[in-house]
């Protein structure tokens, strides 16, 4: 393994071999054909698309099918991938890393770690069949405790919670789904949304429990969870437990170190840290505050943080996405002002169809069209309306495109 300068070459290291791990690399190698480029991932596989972990519950996990690029893609573009090698130290005065006792020098260096998925205190949280679904370990161990399972629980009503309940129902597994929050998705939908959205979910069989705090699990002799218990003094049979409540960011190894992190590691929008020659995309970067959790912005961050590593000069543009949900055979998305602002006047347009758990909220403030929520059939026209937010299109216009197409 070559870990010193090859000539003059630059030198660009990259901690972390997920979405913007990868795309800083991709970006770093288009930027300066003769950089040396290293990744570091603790997993002991090449990036794989995480996003998809959830499609292989229930099914003959192939991880080559997962793959972002084969072996052979690497060796072409000469990136350089370590797997299994665990970042133990960063020495940003000596401008080097330290990867289990071995050193390596960067001329600019990226971090990319990503996060971690929460697992809070639950009593009973280390018993045989309690699983969090973060990596492709994660998804073979949850494999293996479904198989002959007739019930399961999935706690965290997110994205991944409600895809990971929706792939173990298909499974002819009865599964129930506990939600801390009043309601489903209350930072996307109003009360309306969240009700049809629930009324979907529940049609699949998904038994779906709302504002309820887990304290615990319980297990048998065997250390098997057999049991989740709630602190209402309720409690439910499962033969596995997924806990999807959330992820946080991995900073422990920059602590001490002078980069500026507030629970994220900052970064201003050429992805730069407080130390120079030091970037952050990704999960474990806030841009100038603002911190996203979604793959396609990981990417784009990536390549921006690659790209600048690499003497480049890429800026990060922060824009107003669509919150895309896709899963039990429906479609969630909101964007824009959905009608939230306490000191604003809003013209509203509402449309409830409870028999084919359907619903549009159509959003207006001053005349303009600001934002919307749609649920299920109306939200496959969701692109074409994103070029009408903060114009004067009118409810008629809006309705057409959402119900005649």
């Amino acid at each position: 393994m070559n870990n010193n300068f090859s000539g003059s070459s630059r030198q660009i290291l990259i901690i972390g071999g997920g979405a913007a791990g990868l795309s800083a690399a991709k970006a770093a190698r288009a930027q300066d054909p003769e950089a040396n480029i290293i990744m570091f991932g603790e997993e002991n596989l090449l990036p794989y698309y995480r996003l998809r972990l959830c499609e292989y519950i229930g099914k003959n996990a192939d991880y080559d099918e997962l793959k972002v690029n084969k072996e052979d893609w690497f060796e072409k573009n000469r990136i350089q991938v370590e797997t299994s090698s665990k970042v133990t130290a960063i020495d940003v005065e000596g401008k080097k890393i330290t990867v289990e006792g071995k050193e390596y020098s960067y001329d600019s260096l990226v971090l990319a770690t990503g996060s971690t998925p929460i697992m809070p205190s639950f009593k009973g949280k280390e018993l045989s069949g309690v699983h969090t679904l973060w990596t492709w370990e994660d998804l073979v161990g949850i494999n293996k405790s479904l198989k002959g399972a007739k019930k399961a629980v999935v706690i965290g009503g997110g994205l991944l919670g409600l895809e990971a309940a929706h792939k173990i129902s298909e499974m002819g597994i009865g599964v129930s789904l506990i939600e801390g929050m009043p309601r489903l998705l209350p930072k996307q939908l109003d009360e309306e949304g969240s009700e049809i959205f629930k009324d979907k979910v529940e049609s699949l069989g998904i038994r779906v429990l709302c504002g309820k705090c887990v304290t615990g699990f319980e297990g048998d002799q065997n250390g098997q969870v057999m049991r989740v218990h709630m602190d209402d003094h309720t409690s439910l049979e499962t033969d596995a437990v997924i806990v999807a409540v959330g992820v946080a960011p991995n900073t422990e190894i920059f602590q001490g170190t002078g980069i500026s992190i507030d629970r994220f590691v900052n970064v201003n929008e050429k992805m730069e840290t407080s130390i120079e020659d030091i970037y952050a995309a990704g999960d474990v970067a806030s841009v100038n505050g603002r911190w996203f959790g979604l793959w396609a912005v990981a990417g784009k961050q990536g390549q921006v943080a690659g790209t600048n590593a690499a003497g480049g000069n890429a800026v990060y543009k922060i824009t107003d996405t669509p919150y895309i949900l896709a899963t039990m055979g429906t479609r969630v998305v909101c964007l824009g002002d959905t009608g939230t602002l306490p000191e604003a006047t809003y013209e509203i347009d509402q449309k409830i169809d409870n028999e084919h758990f359907s619903y549009s909220k159509l959003v207006f403030r001053n005349g303009a069209f600001v934002g919307y929520i749609l649920v299920g059939e109306p939200a496959k026209a969701f692109n074409k309306l994103q070029s009408m937010i903060n114009t004067n299109a009118s409810v008629e216009s809006i309705n057409k495109i959402l119900y005649n197409n």
